[in-house]
């Protein structure tokens, strides 16, 4: 657009000189030094002109691409702290799972020792009714006495509090 402007300026300007009729030149070179100095001065002021156009574009992309890569760097940041809270959550949560896991063995292997402790009990108190009259008398006033089997199981906890 500048481009097109200044062709037109040109254009119309050289169109004018050409309708205005042309004064007789004169010999003298201060004139002469004057119109060249005159016209350096002039393309040196276009071209600092120019060149300021320029750097300013270079340094409105910089600082555009120095903003994007912020923002990247800044998502990047971001995802890779999620990422890490998710992992470790994770993590967590395998832990968990593995030490449920571990204690519901525990609960199922202590059952087992109590319905194998009850189930020897109540056998050996039939087997004393059937084969020992007389001691069955002796066995339901002891387990009168003695309300409930005396049957301590062992209780470990392992961080979750007592169960």
């Amino acid at each position: 657009m500048l481009i097109k402007r200044a062709l037109a300026g040109t254009t119309l300007a050289a169109m004018l000189a050409l309708l205005v009729p042309a004064a007789p030149a004169l010999a003298d070179g201060a004139a002469s030094t004057r119109n060249i100095l005159l016209g350096v001065g002039a393309a040196t002021y276009l071209i600092i002109q120019h060149n300021r156009k320029v750097h300013e574009k270079y340094a409105e992309y910089d600082r555009r691409q120095a903003e994007l890569k912020s923002e990247n760097n800044d998502a990047w940041a971001a995802y890779s702290s999620e990422k890490k809270a998710y992992d470790n959550a994770l993590a967590e949560v395998v832990d968990l799972k593995r030490e449920v896991a571990y204690q519901h063995n525990v609960v199922q292997q202590l059952r087992h020792q109590v319905a194998m402790a009850n189930r020897n009990h109540s056998q050996s108190r039939s087997f004393q009714t059937a084969y020992h009259p007389a001691r069955t008398v002796k066995a339901k006033t002891a387990r009168h006495v003695a309300s409930a089997p005396s049957n301590q199981v062992a209780m470990v906890s392992y961080g979750w509090g007592q169960i």
